[in-house]
């Protein structure tokens, strides 16, 4: 299984009051050339989606632009893990029916941690994601 392990997107971050929204997108459209030019099976992204816990309507926007591309056009589960500057919360809403279709968030710490199990050529792949406690 092709895994693309990324983290720390810190969508929406400000440096200097100046918004970095456009290198972001950038290199977030880059990720998503890599995904399809490499064959990826699954994409990790382990922490930081956001650079705050109540993300900028931007910054949301853009988070579900480059989640459309990688699952939706080219048709790869995402696994995103909340990380400290992320709302869990806020993060995990809309969860169940999201894994539905390939998008599987993990917001809140939960008391029992529960696989998501993904197939390749080879079998079933399990991954336990663990949000930040």
């Amino acid at each position: 299984m092709r895994i693309l392990h990324t983290s720390d997107w810190h969508i929406g971050r400000q440096l200097h009051g100046v918004s970095l929204l456009e290198d972001q997108r950038h290199v977030l459209e880059q990720i998503v050339a890599t995904v399809a030019a490499r064959a990826i099976d699954v994409v990790v992204i382990a922490g930081d989606i956001y650079d705050r816990a109540v993300p900028s309507p931007d910054a949301v926007i853009l988070l579900d632009q480059v989640l459309h591309a990688l699952n939706g056009e080219c048709g790869v589960p995402v696994i995103l893990i909340a990380g400290n500057h992320d709302g869990p919360e806020r993060l995990g809403f809309a969860a169940r029916q999201l894994a539905r279709s390939g998008v599987h968030v993990c917001g809140p710490l939960q008391p029992e941690p529960r696989p998501v199990l993904l197939e390749d050529e080879h079998g079933s792949v399990a991954f336990y994601p663990l949000p930040y406690a």
